[in-house]
């Protein structure tokens, strides 16, 4: 699970503390002025998100916390507070409901949903929201030693 651009910079010059990623979220806290096209998605997509069981809804706002454009199941597990096999039912759930975009063995939120689930995300109490992220800095470092040395490919 690598994190990308300017979030990865962040992370290993602050060696992946959870005091850099609590203040990516302040930052990410930032409103965002709504188009008429996010305004219509908006209201179609919280019907959908209405319709999720407890659970579903849960993981779905966490990744919302996610700094990057895409994610994989051990993000999810990490931000859900949840099991790889948890995790990886949820989001073939959320792509049945169009959430969730698979892409190979990641996934990504789309554009429109994207701002929605950040919405969801920062309706979070901050506590719960610097948990999850302590959670996927922590899930990131543990992976960090598997993927080799910075200028390896992959």
């Amino acid at each position: 699970m690598r994190l990308p651009g300017p979030v990865g910079y962040a992370g290993r010059r602050s060696n992946g503390t959870v005091a850099a990623f609590i203040e990516l979220d302040r930052v990410r806290q930032q409103p965002v002025a709504a188009s008429g096209e996010q305004s219509c998605a908006n209201v179609a997509f919280e019907s959908t998100y209405r319709a999720l069981p407890a659970s579903r809804r849960r993981l779905f706002r966490y990744l919302g916390l996610h700094p990057g454009p895409d994610f994989d199941v051990c993000a999810a597990a990490a931000l859900g507070n949840l099991t790889p096999v948890h995790a990886r039912r949820t989001l073939a759930d959320l792509c049945e409901r169009r959430l969730v975009v698979e892409c190979g063995t990641r996934y990504r939120i789309p554009d429109l949903i994207a701002e929605h689930a950040r919405r969801l995300a920062y309706e979070e109490p901050a506590v719960l929201r610097a948990a999850a992220l302590a959670r996927l800095a922590s899930a990131d470092r543990s992976l960090a030693p598997r993927r080799g040395r910075p200028g390896d490919r992959h």
